[in-house]
C-alpha cells in the first residue's frame, strides 16, 4: 500500500481484501496485442519515437506522409499495420494518420510501451489527457465546487509567459489532449492567447464553462483558435433548483443559451451534469434535453465530496444510486442518439455488464467506441487514469493526479519539467490497480474501471483502498456512514431506497453477462 513518509497528510493503511462478487468476464483478444508484447516490437516503438531536432519523431513523420510523399510510408503502415488489423484506409487515413493529436496520442502510446511494455491498465510516459484549471476566479459560486474557486485569481497563478512554457512542455510530452477548466476560464484575459498557442503545437483543445459568459462572439472566437470541445454545465431541469445550486440567479437561462451560442457556432458541444441524490432520478430527462438542444454529448461528472463539496456529503449518491445511474447511462450510450461519458471509472465497467458484445463501450473518461475491439482497447485505457494517463494542472503550475485530488502534490512546472514531476511515486503506485484494498483489489472488472481514487482518498483518507461509491464496495460504504456523523445522513436518508438490492443485483446482472 502507499505510505508517503515525507508527509503528514495521507493516513494510509492496510485495507482488508474482501470475498469477490464478480465472475470474470468475456476477455476477447485481438492480434494487435501479441504483436506490440513482443520484446522486439518494444524495442521497434522506442526507436521510432524518439524527438528529433524538430521535436517530431520518425513515427509522425510517417503518419505525415501516408499516401503522400513517402511510398514508404505507405507501404510499411499498410503492411504491417492496416491488413494485419483488418482496418478500413480510407478510414485510417483522414480521422487518424492526418489527424495531429491522434498520431500524437499513438506516438505517446508506442513510447509507453516502449517504456513500460504492454500493460492491464496500460501505464503511459506522459498524460494521454491533462486537465488544467486555467484560473481560481469565477463568476459564481457553485455549492459542489471541487476547486473551491472565488470571485478573484490567486495572486501567485501562472504568467502568460509561463503558461506558454507550460503549453510547450505538454507539447513536447507527446501530450495529445489538454481540457481548460476553472473556476471560470473565460473570465482570464490570457485565455485566447495560451489556446491559439496551444493549436499551433497541434494539441486538441476542449473547453469547460459555466456557460454565464458563452456568448455568439465568445464561441466564434473559440472556434477560430481551435477548440473542438466546449461542455456546459446544467445540473437540474429545474432553473431556481439549478440557480441554487450555481449561487447566482439567472445563471440557468444564460448556460441555456451558452449552449446554444456554441452550437451555433459550430462546436461541438456537450452538457455536463453533477447528479446528486436529490436529481440522479432525472437522467432520462436530462439527456433528452441535452439532445433537445443540439449537444452532440451529455457527460456525466461523479460527485466527489472535496473543495466546497465536503460541505454537501448528504447528497452524495448511494452506491446502489450511482449503479442504477451508471446503467441508465450505458443504456443511452447503446441507443447512439447522442455520446454519454462519465468521470466515474465505474461506467466502463457498467457497458462491460450491461452492453451487448457488439455494442458500444466507454474507453476512459470520453472515448467510445463499438464491438469487441473496443472492449479490448478499454482494458488498457479505461477506467481510473488518475497518474497513470491523465493529470491536473493548478492555476498556480502545481501538477496533481486528478482534479478531485488538490492536496496530492507531486511537482510544479516551475521548479521541474512535466517529465520529471511525471515520474514520481504515487503516480506508480496509482497505475498499479493489483495494490488495492477491499473488493477493488479482487474485482474481475479492476482492468476496466480501478475504482475511484479520488473518491477513495476523499472518505477514507487511503489513496489505495476500495472506492466506497461503487456496488461491490458496499460493506465500506456501510462502514463509513456508521463511523463518520456526516456520512451518517446519507445512511438514514437514502440508503434504504438503494439497500443491499444494489449489491446483489449488479453480481447476478455481471454473471448473467458471462453466462
Amino acid at each position: 500500500m502507499y505510505v508517503d513518509n515525507s508527509s503528514r497528510r495521507i493516513k494510509t493503511y492496510q485495507r482488508p481484501q474482501v470475498p469477490k462478487l464478480t465472475v470474470r468476464p468475456p476477455g476477447p483478444r485481438h492480434v494487435l496485442e501479441d504483436v506490440l508484447s513482443h520484446p522486439l516490437t518494444r524495442k521497434v516503438l522506442g526507436w521510432i519515437t524518439v524527438p528529433g531536432d524538430d521535436g517530431k519523431c520518425f513515427f509522425e513523420r510517417l503518419c505525415e506522409n501516408y499516401d503522400r510523399d513517402w511510398r514508404l510510408a505507405t507501404w510499411l503502415i499498410d503492411t504491417f499495420w492496416i491488413k494485419r488489423a483488418g482496418l478500413d484506409k480510407e478510414y485510417m487515413k483522414f480521422k487518424l494518420f492526418h489527424h495531429r493529436p491522434t498520431v500524437r496520442a499513438l506516438a505517446l502510446t508506442a513510447r509507453s510501451i516502449a517504456r513500460y511494455g504492454l500493460t492491464v491498465p496500460q501505464r503511459f510516459a506522459a498524460p494521454l489527457f491533462v486537465v488544467w484549471n486555467f484560473t481560481q476566479a469565477c463568476n459564481l459560486s457553485c455549492e459542489h465546487c471541487y476547486q473551491n474557486a472565488r470571485h478573484k485569481p490567486d495572486p501567485d497563478e501562472l504568467t502568460l509567459e509561463e503558461k506558454i512554457y507550460l503549453v510547450d512542455q505538454l507539447a513536447d510530452n507527446f501530450v495529445p489532449f489538454l481540457a481548460i477548466a476553472g473556476g471560470e476560464p473565460l473570465v482570464h484575459r490570457d485565455l485566447f492567447p495560451v489556446l491559439e498557442h496551444a493549436n499551433r503545437r497541434g494539441i486538441h483543445l476542449t473547453l469547460a464553462t459555466n456557460g454565464t459568459l458563452l456568448k455568439p462572439e465568445t464561441a466564434a472566437r473559440l472556434k477560430e483558435v481551435g477548440v473542438k470541445y466546449i461542455e456546459v454545465s446544467i445540473d437540474s431541469l429545474d432553473p431556481e433548483q439549478h440557480d441554487a445550486f450555481r449561487g447566482q440567479k439567472g445563471a440557468w437561462q444564460r448556460a441555456v443559451q451558452g449552449i446554444k451560442n456554441s452550437v451555433a457556432a459550430g462546436i461541438r458541444t456537450g452538457l455536463a451534469t453533477c447528479f446528486t441524490r436529490h436529481t440522479a432520478h432525472l437522467v432520462d430527462d436530462m439527456v433528452k434535453f441535452a439532445i433537445d438542444l443540439g449537444c452532440q454529448t451529455f457527460s456525466h461528472f461523479n460527485f466527489i465530496p472535496v473543495g466546497r463539496g465536503r460541505e454537501i456529503i448528504d447528497a452524495d449518491l448511494t452506491p446502489g444510486q450511482r449503479e442504477i445511474l451508471l446503467r441508465r447511462l450505458t443504456y443511452h450510450l447503446q441507443q447512439g442518439y447522442i455520446n454519454v461519458i462519465s468521470t466515474a471509472p465505474q461506467f466502463g465497467r457498467s457497458c462491460v455488464i450491461y452492453a451487448p458484445q457488439d455494442g458500444i463501450f466507454a474507453t476512459g473518461h470520453a472515448g467510445r467506441g463499438e464491438g469487441r475491439k473496443t472492449m479490448v482497447l478499454s482494458r488498457y485505457i479505461g477506467g481510473c487514469g488518475a497518474g497513470r494517463c491523465y493529470c491536473s494542472v493548478q492555476p498556480n503550475g502545481t501538477i496533481t493526479p486528478c482534479v478531485y485530488m488538490s492536496s496530492e502534490k507531486v511537482g510544479n512546472i516551475r521548479e521541474a519539467t512535466l517529465a520529471e514531476i511525471w515520474n514520481n511515486r504515487l503516480f506508480a503506485v496509482l497505475s498499479d490497480r493489483e495494490d488495492r484494498g477491499d473488493h477493488c483489489g479482487v474485482c474481475d472488472y479492476r482492468a476496466y474501471c480501478g475504482g475511484c481514487r479520488a473518491r477513495a482518498l476523499a472518505y477514507t483518507g487511503d489513496v489505495t483502498a476500495g472506492d466506497p461509491g461503487c456496488s461491490f464496495n458496499y460493506h465500506l460504504w456501510n462502514e463509513i456512514c456508521q463511523t463518520t456523523p456526516e456520512a451518517f445522513v446519507i445512511l438514514n436518508n437514502v440508503a434504504a431506497a438503494a439497500g443491499a438490492d444494489g449489491r446483489v443485483g449488479v453480481a447476478a446482472r455481471a454473471a448473467e453477462r458471462v453466462q
